[in-house]
Protein backbone atom coordinates (compact mmCIF):
# COMPACT_ATOMS: atom_id res chain seq x y z
CA UNK A 1 0.00 0.00 0.00
CA UNK A 2 1.44 3.18 -1.05
CA UNK A 3 1.31 6.43 1.33
CA UNK A 4 -1.29 8.29 0.23
CA UNK A 5 -3.34 5.58 -0.68
CA UNK A 6 -3.15 4.89 3.44
CA UNK A 7 -4.09 8.17 4.20
CA UNK A 8 -7.33 7.99 2.02
CA UNK A 9 -8.79 5.04 3.60
CA UNK A 10 -7.65 6.64 7.26
CA UNK A 11 -9.58 9.76 6.12
CA UNK A 12 -12.52 7.92 5.06
CA UNK A 13 -12.48 5.32 8.12
CA UNK A 14 -12.53 9.00 10.44
CA UNK A 15 -15.31 10.65 8.61
CA UNK A 16 -17.04 7.19 8.49
CA UNK A 17 -16.88 6.94 12.30
CA UNK A 18 -17.52 10.73 12.87
CA UNK A 19 -20.80 10.44 10.72
CA UNK A 20 -21.80 7.14 12.70
CA UNK A 21 -20.96 8.25 16.33
CA UNK A 22 -23.49 11.78 14.98
CA UNK A 23 -26.15 9.54 14.09
CA UNK A 24 -26.31 7.12 16.60
CA UNK A 25 -26.16 9.66 19.62
CA UNK A 26 -28.85 11.22 17.58
CA UNK A 27 -30.61 7.94 17.99
CA UNK A 28 -30.34 7.84 21.59
CA UNK A 29 -31.36 11.06 22.18
CA UNK A 30 -34.43 10.11 20.45
CA UNK A 31 -35.11 7.14 22.71
CA UNK A 32 -34.18 8.97 25.77
CA UNK A 33 -36.61 11.71 24.97
CA UNK A 34 -39.25 8.49 24.64
CA UNK A 35 -38.85 7.77 27.79
CA UNK A 36 -38.16 11.39 30.09
CA UNK A 37 -42.16 11.11 28.28
CA UNK A 38 -42.73 8.31 29.91
CA UNK A 39 -40.85 9.34 33.25
CA UNK A 40 -42.55 12.29 33.73
CA UNK A 41 -46.46 10.69 33.33
CA UNK A 42 -45.57 7.65 34.87
CA UNK A 43 -43.69 9.27 37.86
CA UNK A 44 -45.74 12.63 38.09
CA UNK A 45 -45.52 13.89 42.04
CA UNK A 46 -43.26 11.00 43.55
CA UNK A 47 -40.16 12.23 45.36
CA UNK A 48 -37.38 10.11 43.48
CA UNK A 49 -36.76 8.07 46.78
CA UNK A 50 -40.10 6.26 45.65
CA UNK A 51 -39.08 5.13 43.15
CA UNK A 52 -37.96 2.00 42.20
CA UNK A 53 -34.38 1.65 40.49
CA UNK A 54 -35.43 -1.69 39.42
CA UNK A 55 -39.03 -0.62 38.00
CA UNK A 56 -37.41 2.19 36.40
CA UNK A 57 -34.72 -0.28 34.78
CA UNK A 58 -37.15 -2.34 33.27
CA UNK A 59 -39.26 0.43 31.98
CA UNK A 60 -36.16 1.74 30.59
CA UNK A 61 -35.92 -1.88 29.00
CA UNK A 62 -39.15 -2.08 28.01
CA UNK A 63 -39.69 1.82 26.02
CA UNK A 64 -36.54 1.39 24.23
CA UNK A 65 -37.15 -2.05 23.65
CA UNK A 66 -40.42 -1.19 21.81
CA UNK A 67 -39.44 2.33 20.64
CA UNK A 68 -36.42 1.38 18.20
CA UNK A 69 -38.05 -1.33 16.14
CA UNK A 70 -40.92 0.63 15.46
CA UNK A 71 -39.20 3.85 14.79
CA UNK A 72 -36.74 2.22 12.65
CA UNK A 73 -40.08 0.73 10.57
CA UNK A 74 -41.58 3.89 10.36
CA UNK A 75 -38.51 5.99 8.79
CA UNK A 76 -37.62 3.40 7.07
CA UNK A 77 -41.73 3.31 5.42
CA UNK A 78 -41.31 7.75 5.27
CA UNK A 79 -38.17 7.01 2.88
CA UNK A 80 -40.30 5.06 0.71
CA UNK A 81 -38.11 1.23 1.14
CA UNK A 82 -41.06 -0.35 2.58
CA UNK A 83 -41.13 -2.71 5.51
CA UNK A 84 -37.67 -4.67 6.89
CA UNK A 85 -38.74 -8.04 7.57
CA UNK A 86 -39.19 -7.51 11.17
CA UNK A 87 -36.83 -11.06 11.84
CA UNK A 88 -33.80 -8.36 11.04
CA UNK A 89 -35.07 -5.24 13.47
CA UNK A 90 -36.17 -7.12 16.03
CA UNK A 91 -32.36 -8.30 16.94
CA UNK A 92 -32.03 -4.31 17.53
CA UNK A 93 -34.95 -4.34 20.04
CA UNK A 94 -32.80 -6.77 22.25
CA UNK A 95 -30.00 -4.70 22.07
CA UNK A 96 -31.85 -1.58 22.59
CA UNK A 97 -33.65 -3.20 25.69
CA UNK A 98 -30.60 -3.70 27.40
CA UNK A 99 -28.89 -0.91 26.68
CA UNK A 100 -32.03 1.55 27.69
CA UNK A 101 -33.00 -0.80 30.93
CA UNK A 102 -29.13 -0.44 32.08
CA UNK A 103 -29.05 3.34 31.61
CA UNK A 104 -32.47 4.32 32.73
CA UNK A 105 -31.83 1.99 36.55
CA UNK A 106 -27.78 3.92 36.56
CA UNK A 107 -29.84 7.17 36.14
CA UNK A 108 -32.32 6.74 38.97
CA UNK A 109 -29.68 5.24 41.25
CA UNK A 110 -27.42 8.40 40.60
CA UNK A 111 -30.28 10.85 40.64
CA UNK A 112 -31.65 9.30 44.18
CA UNK A 113 -27.75 9.53 45.81
CA UNK A 114 -28.09 12.75 44.70
CA UNK A 115 -31.99 13.25 45.81
CA UNK A 116 -30.56 12.30 49.26
CA UNK A 117 -28.97 15.57 49.46
CA UNK A 118 -31.78 17.62 48.03
CA UNK A 119 -35.12 16.32 48.27
CA UNK A 120 -36.89 16.79 45.24
CA UNK A 121 -40.16 15.41 43.65
CA UNK A 122 -40.57 14.69 40.12
CA UNK A 123 -42.96 18.00 39.28
CA UNK A 124 -40.45 20.01 41.18
CA UNK A 125 -37.84 18.90 38.92
CA UNK A 126 -39.64 19.14 35.68
CA UNK A 127 -40.36 22.85 36.89
CA UNK A 128 -36.97 23.54 37.22
CA UNK A 129 -35.72 22.33 34.29
CA UNK A 130 -38.52 24.02 32.69
CA UNK A 131 -37.13 27.14 34.16
CA UNK A 132 -33.26 26.71 33.42
CA UNK A 133 -34.38 25.85 29.60
CA UNK A 134 -36.87 29.17 29.08
CA UNK A 135 -35.16 31.33 31.24
CA UNK A 136 -36.83 32.16 34.65
CA UNK A 137 -38.60 35.19 33.48
CA UNK A 138 -40.29 33.04 30.66
CA UNK A 139 -40.98 30.29 32.73
CA UNK A 140 -42.60 32.74 35.89
CA UNK A 141 -44.92 34.48 34.27
CA UNK A 142 -46.18 31.35 32.18
CA UNK A 143 -46.59 29.57 35.56
CA UNK A 144 -48.22 32.69 37.39
CA UNK A 145 -50.20 32.64 34.11
CA UNK A 146 -51.34 29.07 34.67
CA UNK A 147 -52.26 28.85 37.92
CA UNK A 148 -54.34 32.43 37.78
CA UNK A 149 -56.52 30.80 35.31
CA UNK A 150 -56.94 27.41 37.94
CA UNK A 151 -57.29 29.57 40.84
CA UNK A 152 -60.60 31.41 38.73
CA UNK A 153 -62.18 28.39 37.94
CA UNK A 154 -65.30 27.53 41.00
Amino acid sequence: MSGENTVTRLRATLRNSLAWGVAWGTFGSVVATAFFAFISVAYRGKRLSEINWLRCGVGGAVVAGLFVPTFLQTMNLLSGGGLVPWHLVLDDSVYSALFGGITAAGTMILAQRDEAAHPVTVQQLLDRMERESLGAASATGYRRAERSRSAERP
